[in-house]
């Protein structure tokens, strides 16, 4: 039912008279580093490669494949640099440097080329982030001016064993390698394409410059301007093929121009209406053009006569991807030829077939498979992961994690290295496109936590920032691996007089309807805590008002799980800002972090967990017995490494998030990948984990609010799994604590 009535539905527990409580202990802050832990392996999920020089990029947008099978990916932005990846025979063998993640103003375009010798890239370069007014090898610039106005359109060159820049007589930029197209910050590189000859680069106008759409030539041994032409109909994705002719992407249209002249040839396509594609390839031993499609059909379109009329022949890849439904795979499930969202798909001379996806979820993480067109048999498969996500344990069945849109399957014999198998996806657009972790704008989803409610599996998933919690529930029989929608919760905003918006799927049809929402009194939007207990219960911070709860009263008749209105808690006393929650149904444990009066945020250091860390025992039944009132105590006071931005670095040490499980509490540090651990009881430091040397010692920083999930093994020893978002994975730690003399 709906709840308009803001008021009701809402329980504040007032200030009562308590009883007698055990006095909090307090504990001193000590900094981690000088405790490090060494009974621990380290090992990581979700991408093939464990560190900078192998790990796989979280997208693939499209793709260069040459007659030997050497193949080049290339995304927007990739955290960890790997914007332009070389492939050959399922080996990543070079990495071009500085191919555009943002630092220095370089930014990574929409498409790359190969030759022996080279790999070509459409790259911006701005001035205004660590640029210079120095000179290059050549006597060039190496940015362009800090000017709103400029920036270069370029076409870079790298050599494709060692990924190294490889400059020419007239290049600019920091290594002389960058073939400046244009330099007006309005225009655009669609397009870039590759004969015996010369490269063709597709090069939006101007308006303002009176410059049309247009068709530029280069000499691709001396990188020389050859010649070019105007283009009508806009400018898009470009391929050569061998006889004479350039083929162009326009909207939803494929046509061929003359590839010296410009001049339109008779040969054209049309898209279909469920297709969605951003290239193609041509097919230059078969004369075939393939369009990767990551519409409904998830598979790629092969075109036959294309020097005629071009005709769809037919298609490569199962139906429906990873979302078909046959007597060996359930919805959501992977194999050979499930594809999960082609973006790019070409052939080499031999006959194999390449086919690069970046998950339709979102952009979720990608992934490049390579076959025998013939056979249709699997060469080599890897995989990327999102750049930021952490993964948490099926707890009645440890063989599985569950990432916000993936289950993987855990081999625990490869300890070291990457553990998983990606066996399943949880997101079908085509079927729930408002699920929240593939709605555009909405919030960044990166953490999940995997429960079991009356038996049955659920999956919650919140944002960055920990302002959301949006819920999934599982049907096997009906959805395969997919979660149905089932819950949200957001902040609100009381200024705005905008309540806290719950929204049930009373009716179990995965849809929002308006009257299956109901609506509770907001306090403060700035929330970052929002947490859901192994049984079920949602916990949520306010930071300086309290805490809320919502307790679980059990499933409808759907599965849906049901809630009872919130309580709202005060804060203990010694504490005064609770930016992260964490509860224990199975000891009856709470436990807030974030500021207390004695160490208190002075600048509003919004992104840090806080400095104190509070635990407190037998809470709920505390609260049944009206005790848990303004100015109750907390068990346990202890404070933690926390200190202001202010250029000096000490705020590298402060924390990002926890877990508390077993014995100890487990705060992932903001930077390095850090995570110290603490006794549980005393607030005392046990030792600080930090990546090991099989995956090079890197890590990212720790970027979201519930970045770790822990799970305390039947021998003792504990799993940690955390955020690794510099080469996108998470990381996977056992860890096995040594017993104290007593």
């Amino acid at each position: 039912m709906k709840n308009r009535s803001w008021t009701l539905g809402l329980l504040f527990v007032s200030s009562l008279s308590v009883g007698n409580f055990v006095q909090a202990q307090t504990v001193e802050k000590i900094r981690g580093e000088e405790v490090l832990l060494t009974n621990y392996t380290t090992s990581w999920i979700g991408n093939d490669g464990g560190w900078e020089e192998v790990h796989i990029p979280h997208d693939m947008l499209n793709m260069f494949v040459s007659d030997d099978g050497t193949v080049a990916t290339i995304c927007g932005w990739d955290e960890g640099g790997t914007n332009v990846g070389v492939f050959k025979e399922g080996k990543l063998i070079s990495r071009p440097e500085g191919s555009g993640t943002g630092g220095w103003g370089r930014f990574s375009g929409s498409a790359v080329v190969l030759d022996d010798n080279y790999v070509y890239q459409l790259l911006s370069q701005h001035g205004c982030d660590g640029g210079n007014s120095d000179l290059n090898i050549n006597g060039l610039p190496q940015f362009p001016p800090c000017d709103e106005k400029y920036e270069w359109k370029t076409i870079r060159r790298y050599d494709i064993k060692t990924g190294l820049g490889a400059p020419f007589k007239g290049g600019y930029g920091y290594k002389g390698d960058m073939l400046v197209v244009c330099r007006e910050r309005d225009r655009k590189l669609t397009g870039l394409a590759i004969n015996d000859k010369s490269l063709y680069v597709a090069v939006t106008g101007s308006e303002a410059q009176n410059q049309p759409d247009s068709i530029k030539i280069y000499n691709r041994q001396t990188m020389s301007y050859q010649s070019g032409y105007a283009v009508k109909g806009g400018t898009g994705h470009l391929c050569c093929d061998k006889k004479g002719g350039l083929w162009m992407m326009q909207g939803r249209e494929i046509v061929r121009l003359n590839a010296a002249d410009g001049k339109i040839l008779p040969q054209k396509l049309t898209l279909p209406e469920d297709v969605v594609a951003s290239c193609f390839s041509i097919d230059n031993h078969n004369d075939r053009l393939l369009l990767p499609n990551s519409g409904v059909d998830m598979n790629v379109l092969i075109y036959h006569d294309i020097y005629n009329q071009p005709r769809l022949y037919t298609t490569f890849g199962k139906k429906g991807g990873v979302f078909a439904v046959d007597e060996d795979h359930l919805e959501g499930e992977t194999g050979e030829l499930r594809f999960i969202g082609p973006t790019a798909a070409g052939v080499d001379a031999k006959g194999n077939i390449y086919v690069a996806n970046t998950a339709v979820s979102n952009g979720r993480g990608a992934v490049i498979e390579a076959y025998n067109e013939k056979t249709k048999s699997r060469l080599w498969k890897r995989e990327g992961l999102i750049f930021t996500a952490t993964a948490d344990f099926k707890r009645d069945d440890l063989l599985y994690f569950y990432s916000p849109e993936k289950i993987h399957r855990i081999d625990y014999g490869k300890s070291g290295g990457r553990l998983d198998e990606f066996v399943a996806l949880t997101v079908n657009p085509f079927r729930f496109p408002d699920d929240e972790r593939i709605r555009k704008n909405g919030g960044f989803i990166t953490s999940c936590f995997k429960r079991s409610i009356e038996g049955k599996d659920f999956l919650f998933v919140s944002d960055m920032y920990g302002g959301l919690l949006a819920g999934y529930r599982f049907d096997k029989p009906n959805y395969g691996y997919i979660g149905i929608p089932c819950f949200f919760l957001n902040n609100g905003d009381p200024d705005k007089q905008i309540p806290i918006p719950m929204w049930l799927d009373d009716n179990g049809d995965g849809k929002r309807q308006e009257s299956e929402y109901r609506y509770y009194p907001e306090i403060n939007q700035y929330s970052m805590s929002m947490f859901v207990d192994k049984v079920g219960n949602i916990w949520r911070g306010t930071r300086g008002q309290g805490f809320f709860s919502w307790k679980l009263k059990g499933l409808n008749e759907h599965g849906v799980p049901q809630y009872d209105d919130p309580v709202l808690y005060p804060l203990p006393e010694n504490f005064s800002d609770a930016k992260r929650i964490y509860y224990n149904p199975s000891t009856d444990e709470l436990f807030l972090a974030g500021f207390s009066p004695k160490y208190q945020d002075k600048q509003d250091t919004w992104w840090a967990m806080g400095s104190t860390i509070v635990r407190c025992d037998r809470f709920l039944e505390r609260a049944a017995k009206n005790e848990i009132v303004k100015g109750w105590k907390a068990d346990l006071i202890f404070y933690i490494p926390f200190n202001i931005e202010d250029a000096s670095g000490l705020d590298h040490d402060n924390a990002k998030a926890f877990a508390a499980e077993g014995d100890y509490i487990f705060v992932a540090i903001a930077r390095y990948g850090y995570i110290t651990v603490y006794d549980k009881l005393t607030g005392k430091l046990v030792g600080r984990i930090e990546p090991g040397d099989n995956v090079h010692k890197q890590s990212g920083w720790c970027d979201f609010n519930y970045a770790i999930n822990v799970m305390q093994q039947e021998d003792g020893s504990y799993l940690i799994l955390h955020e690794e978002n510099a080469f996108a994975k998470i990381l996977c730690y056992s860890w096995k604590p040594v017993p104290t003399k007593k």
